[in-house]
C-alpha cells in the first residue's frame, strides 16, 4: 500500500516542514522530528534519540515498536522506520488526538486535579528545561511554578516579560508558604540531603553524648507537605539536575517519580526507606511536580541515565536572538545568530550562546564587556583553548582575538617545528565596526600578530 507520507504530514497542520538535502524534516518541537527520505517517500523515520521529546511519547514508542507495524529497529541509523500506511495513526498520537481530551474548565483555576496531561495546557509532573548557557532556564522556573500552582495554563513569553514582577512576587509567596522548594544539585550533593539521612542529635534525658536520628531531606519534606494538602499543587525545583550523580542522589525514588506509580495511581509503589525503615512506607503524592534545569554544555541529554530520561518530559530552551535589539548600531540578533551557527558547525547544538547574557546590554560598552568577560571565555572553554577555532567562531578577524607567531627556541629546526602562537584578547573597546565584520566573516588565513 503506497501512501504519500509528505502530503499526509503537510495536511495535518501540526508540523513545520523543513526541506533538507535528500529528505524533508517535519518538526513539531525542537529536537522532535519526523523524517521522510526522498529515496523512500512511502516510509517515515522517527529519531530515536529525541523520541522522548514528542507529546504522548510512551504511546508513540509503543505504537512504533508493535510487531504488527513492521518497524525497522535502528542499529547504525538513528531512526526507527515505519511504513507510511500508519502515518495517520502517528499523526493522531503526536497531535494528542488518539485519546479523548479533557473538557476545558470554565475557569483555568477550576478543576479537581493539580496536574494535567501533556498538551492540556498544564505541565507534566516531571519536566526538565534543557539548553545551552544563557537561555533563561533558571529564569523561567518561577513562571513555571506559578503556572503549576495557580493552574493558569501556559504563559507566553510576552506575558512573562510583561508581568514578571508580579510573577516573582507570587513565586515568593509560594516559597514562603512551603509549596515550592528550590535546590541546586552539585557534585557533592547526596541522597542524605535529598531523601533522608542520619544526623547527630543530643541524647534524650540529658545524657552525655549524641545519637543518630533519621532526618528528612528536601524531597521527603515537600512530599509530606503535599500529601497533607492534595487540593493544591507543590513544586520541587532542581537547578542543574545533571551536575549530580542522579542514581546516587535519588536512589529508590527514581521508581516513584513515574506518574502511574504515584500515590493513588493504578500502579502505586511504596518503598521502605533505609533510615526510617518500616515505620512508614514512602510514596510520592500525585500533586508534587518536579521541575529541573539542565545545561547541555555540561552534559548532553544522550548521556543522562536512561531511567531518568524516561520519567521526565524534556523542553528545549534554545537561544532566541529575536528577543535582542540593535544597540549603538550593533545588530545583536544577527551577531548572536551568526556565532551560534558557527558553534553548531564546529561543536554541536548543545554548545551555543544564550540570548540572556545580552538582554540587558544598552550601549556598545556593555556589549564589549559581555563579549570580553563572558562570551569569549565560554567559547574558549568549548574549544579547550583551541584559539584558532575561537577566532573562526568570531569571524576570523583580528577584532576580538589575535595570534602572534612565536619563534622556536634556539637549537630546533624551524622547518620541522610545529607553528605556535601567543593568543590575546584585544584590550580596550573593540573597533566600531568589529561586530559587522564578525557577522560578515573574513576567510583570510591567520597572519603574524597585528
Amino acid at each position: 500500500m503506497s501512501v504519500d507520507v509528505k502530503q499526509s504530514l503537510r495536511e495535518s497542520g501540526i508540523f513545520k516542514e523543513v526541506p533538507r538535502s535528500g529528505y524533508v524534516r517535519f518538526e513539531i518541537l525542537p529536537k522532535a522530528s519526523i523524517y521522510v527520505n526522498n529515496p523512500t517517500p512511502d516510509r517515515l523515520n522517527i529519531n530515536r534519540e529525541y523520541l522522548h521529546n514528542f507529546p504522548n511519547d510512551v504511546q508513540l514508542y509503543d505504537f512504533i515498536q508493535s510487531p504488527d507495524h513492521h518497524y525497522t529497529e535502528p542499529k547504525v541509523k538513528r531512526d526507527y522506520e515505519i511504513p507510511g500506511q500508519y502515518v495517520q495513526e502517528v499523526i493522531d498520537i503526536i497531535g494528542g488526538k488518539a485519546e479523548p481530551e479533557p473538557a476545558p474548565a470554565s475557569n483555568p483555576n477550576d478543576g479537581d486535579t493539580a496536574h494535567g496531561p501533556v498538551g492540556s495546557g498544564m505541565r507534566a509532573l516531571n519536566t526538565i528545561l534543557y539548553g545551552p548557557p544563557g537561555t533563561g532556564k533558571t529564569y523561567l522556573t518561577a513562571p513555571h511554578c506559578v503556572e503549576i500552582c495557580d493552574r493558569t495554563g501556559r504563559l507566553t513569553d510576552d506575558q512573562i516579560r510583561e508581568h514578571y514582577a508580579e510573577i516573582r512576587k507570587r513565586y515568593k509567596e509560594l516559597v514562603d508558604s512551603g509549596r515550592v522548594e528550590f535546590v541546586t544539585f552539585h557534585q557533592s550533593y547526596g541522597y542524605e540531603e535529598f531523601v533522608e539521612g542520619l544526623r547527630p542529635a543530643p541524647n534524650e534525658g540529658g545524657q552525655a553524648g549524641f545519637r543518630l536520628v533519621s532526618t528528612p531531606g528536601v524531597l521527603k519534606r515537600i512530599a509530606e507537605r503535599a500529601r497533607g494538602d492534595l487540593e493544591n499543587a507543590y513544586v520541587l525545583v532542581i537547578d542543574e539536575i545533571n551536575r549530580a550523580n542522579i542514581s546516587k542522589v535519588m536512589g529508590e525514588l527514581i521508581t516513584l517519580l513515574e506518574e502511574d506509580k504515584r500515590e493513588g495511581a493504578p500502579n502505586e509503589v511504596a518503598v521502605t526507606l533505609p533510615h526510617s525503615g518500616d515505620e512508614q512506607k514512602f510514596t510520592l503524592p500525585p500533586n508534587l511536580h518536579v521541575l529541573g534545569t539542565m545545561n547541555t554544555a555540561d552534559r548532553s541529554i544522550a548521556l543522562i541515565d536512561t531511567a531518568l530520561r524516561r520519567r521526565f518530559q524534556f523542553e528545549e530552551m534554545a537561544p532566541k536572538p529575536e528577543l535582542l535589539s540593535v544597540v549603538d548600531g550593533i545588530d545583536l540578533p544577527t551577531v548572536l545568530k551568526t556565532i551560534n551557527e558557527r558553534l553548531e558547525y564546529l561543536v554541536n547544538r548543545d554548545h551555543l550562546i544564550g540570548h540572556a547574557w545580552l538582554m540587558n546590554a544598552n550601549t556598545k560598552a556593555d556589549v564589549d564587556d559581555i563579549m570580553r568577560r563572558k562570551i569569549i571565555p565560554l567559547i574558549a572553554e568549548y574549544f579547550y583553548d583551541d584559539w584558532r577555532k575561537v577566532r573562526a567562531a568570531l569571524g576570523n578577524t583580528d577584532d576580538f582575538v589575535r595570534g602572534e607567531r612565536l619563534a622556536p627556541p634556539p637549537g630546533l629546526d624551524e622547518e620541522n617545528v610545529e607553528e605556535r602562537f601567543r593568543w590575546t584578547v584585544v584590550q580596550g573597546h573593540f573597533a566600531p565596526d568589529a561586530y559587522h565584520r564578525l557577522a560578515q566573516g573574513q576567510p583570510a588565513p591567520l597572519e603574524a600578530g597585528a
